[in-house]
């Protein structure tokens, strides 16, 4: 990347929204018997967050419900949006990606 590049690339403020930390809560309840897989996960998690500051379009529009993108972490799905005249991405969701998802989430 050059300069001028680096020099116009915008840089996202991300935005927890309560729904996400309620899930958080819920899947470290889950994976307590599990450490290893937890900590391994919860690690994922936090680099794919911080890919979203500078390349929040980096992941796939969640095709189930388009106003939302998807980030698959093993058995999780974390779903946020873009909202670029803002310059903010919010995080909206952690779920299982075994449950019914679009019943779940609105």
């Amino acid at each position: 990347m050059n300069r001028l590049e680096s020099s116009t690339a915008m840089t996202y403020r991300v935005e927890y929204i309560s729904t996400f930390y309620a899930d958080m809560l819920s899947a470290a309840v889950s994976l307590s018997e599990y450490p290893g897989k937890a900590s391994r996960i919860f690690k994922n998690i936090d680099k794919a967050l911080l890919n979203l500051v500078d390349m929040p379009e980096m992941y796939p529009v969640y095709h189930c419900i388009p106003s939302y993108r998807l980030i698959v972490i093993e058995d999780y799905l974390i779903l946020y949006k873009v909202k670029k005249p803002d310059g903010v991405v919010e995080v909206h969701r952690l779920v299982c990606g075994r449950m019914d998802i679009p019943s779940h989430v609105q």
